[in-house]
Order: structure tokens, then sequence, then C-alpha cells
């Protein structure tokens, strides 16, 4: 039998599916901008480089994530990085940790590239031999399965406190989790020193066919939010192929709101939100709503034009014009030509609102 296993936060936005390179049009603003991500992320020279956004992101789902003006940031990750220099204790460690990543995220690219260098994944010392929770006569009738388990992960390498976000037949789900619980990894380390971390395992087992089709995967995604219908991940997937295939089901606003709210730390879930809500006019939630997806490391267009957007829609033509002329600058040669023209042809919209006092007018760049 075919046996994926796929190690990664809730946070990713995926369970092992693509949804292809550059799209064809007509496509959803929700697939065009996952599209985009996708795009970006092969293009960079840390492909296939541990996900850091997303684990920090669900390191600190069970916790206020500390918050810095872009002013703070440099002294926070000068004094984080001195205290890593020295032997730190655990309870240090995570205190930098959580710094350095709101560092990160006030904008300040140098505390990104540490944490990148720095943070290294987990590795499988001993054990993982998992099998399908099916019994092998389903499996070889085209039943899949996924297991999800939120769990944390020691500074001894032991994984610990699991909790079943998905789970499959009983006995199966129990057998996975033994297997986890008897396994070794090499702890995740920041600057060397190993980290107690929570960590979301998901198990993605699939028939040997290989490969689900887009009609598969979709009806896979309904029947998993109807069974786990507080799954952060069934939500994500859910929305994402609703975006690819289907964005006129009237499920979708509410499969990415849900999606939202069990994931606030997801970008593109955060942006699709404040996408539906500039379009019922409600532009200063918005602005709220996709704000922290602008400081990402990765800009993606489609997060700044729902950002000038509403910006425009609040009345603040400079800040619209400034945010959409960046969103034109960093959209991909690549991308489709209509798409291009679009975004120039609502730049030239946003400076033709512009009283051309303001145009003249200095002011910092919108954030």
């Amino acid at each position: 039998m075919r046996l994926g296993l796929c190690l990664f936060s809730l946070l990713l936005v995926s369970t092992g599916c693509r949804h292809g390179a550059i799209p064809s049009l007509p496509a959803s603003h929700g697939h065009l901008s996952l599209a985009m991500d996708e795009v970006l992320r092969d293009a960079s020279p840390r492909k296939g480089s541990w996900d850091v956004a997303a684990l920090l992101a669900d390191a600190s789902a069970d916790k206020p994530p500390v918050e810095l003006e872009p002013a703070q940031a440099p002294g926070v990750f000068a004094e984080a990085v001195q205290l890593l220099k020295g032997t730190p204790s655990q309870e240090e460690v995570q205190r930098a940790l959580g710094d350095l990543s709101a560092a990160c995220e006030a904008g300040l690219q140098a505390s990104c590239s540490f944490l990148h260098e720095s943070l290294s994944r987990p590795k499988l010392i001993s054990g993982g031999r998992f099998v399908s929770p099916h019994p092998r006569a389903l499996v070889e009738r085209g039943m899949f399965a996924l297991l999800i388990f939120r769990c944390r992960f020691d500074t001894d390498g032991r994984v610990r406190d699991c909790k079943v976000i998905e789970g499959g037949p009983v006995d199966g789900t129990q057998r996975a989790l033994d297997e986890l619980y008897a396994s070794l990894y090499r702890p995740p380390t920041l600057a060397g020193h190993p980290l107690s971390i929570p960590y979301t395992f998901h198990l993605r087992f699939t028939p040997p066919k290989g490969e689900l089709t887009r009609e598969e995967e979709l009806a896979w995604a309904r029947q998993r939010v109807s069974q786990h219908p507080k799954s952060a991940s069934a939500w994500m997937t859910l929305a994402q192929w609703l975006a690819v295939q289907s964005p006129q089901d009237r499920l979708y606003p509410q499969a990415v709101a849900r999606a939202h709210s069990l994931s606030p730390g997801s970008w593109w879930a955060a942006t699709e939100v404040a996408w539906q809500q500039v379009q019922s006019g409600e532009y200063a939630a918005a602005l709220i709503t996709v704000r922290p997806s602008m400081r990402r490391e990765w800009a993606n267009s489609y997060v700044l034009e729902t950002a000038a957007a509403a910006y425009f829609g609040l009345g603040q033509c400079l800040e619209a014009l400034k945010v959409q002329e960046r969103a034109v600058e960093l959209m991909l040669k690549a991308w489709p030509q209509p798409e291009q023209e679009r975004f120039q042809r609502k730049a030239q919209e946003y400076r033709t609102a512009c009283p051309p006092e303001a145009l003249t007018t200095s002011t910092p760049p919108a954030e």
C-alpha cells in the first residue's frame, strides 16, 4: 500500500495536495493568491526548508503572541541573539523564540533570516513505522484516510501529550499514536538549543493508484468537515479546494470564515476573509484582518491588493495608491497578462481619485 507521512503545522494550510502553479483564467481571488504563494515558494532559495511562519503560528496558538512596533524590533532582536549565545534555560529559549518571531512580524528582515538559519526541524532517529488505519482490503478498494495529532516535542526528542484532531478507525488511530510515542527524534533546536514546542502531525494514507483527483479531494474535504467540525485543517482544506474548483459554492464564505477563526495565523484565510469584507463594504474590519499578512516574507500581490482596496474604501486614497503600486511592482512577470493589466488599472483608478495636492505630499509608507 502507499503511505504518505507529512510532518508540518496545521497552519501550513495544506494536507499534501497542490493546487497547481500559474492558474488559467478565470480563477477566484483565493485561487490566485494561493497559486502565487506556491510560485514564490518554488522560486525561493529556501524552497524545501522548514516553514518557519507556520511553526511559529502553531507554537503560539495556545498563548498570546508578542507584539512589537517596528522601532522596537532591532533592540529586541539584538537581546534575543545575545541571550542565545550563552547557556539559556528552556524558558529563556522559549522567550527568545517569541521575541524573534515578533521582531520578524514587525518587519525586521534580519530577525526573519536568523530564524530561518537557526531553527532546525526535528529529525526521526527511530520508529515512525506507520501503517494504514484501514484494513488492507479497504485500501486496495481505494479508501483513504488522514490522521491528525497535535502533540508536543520535548527537548529529549520524545513526542508527548498528543490530542486527536482527526482520527480514523479507533484501533488504527491508537496504533499510530502508540508509534508516535515510541518514536525518537532529534528535537527541534533554536541556535543549537533544544526546543519544547507544540507540533502537529498529519499522517496521510492514499490508495495504491496514487494521488487523488481534484474531485476526490473536494469530496474528501467535505466529508472531513462533517466528521471533524472543529478541525482547522479540515476547514482550511475545504476552503482552498472550493477556491480552486467552486468559489461560487454557498459554503465557500463559511469555510473561509471557519478556517480563519480556527487558524487566525493563516495569511491565506485572513486575506480571503478581508477580501470578502471589502466586497461587503466592511473596510475598517478588512484592514485589521489583512494587516498581519502584509508583513510576510513572501510578499503576495493579492494580499496587497486587498489592503489597498480597504484603504481606498476608507477614503485613504494615497495609502491605497502606494500599496497598490507595490502590488503591481511585485507582480510576477509570468503571471496572466489580464491580471497584470487589472492591477495596473486599479492603481490608475486610485491615482485619479487622489486630489493633486495629496500626490505631492510625502507620507510614510503604509503598513
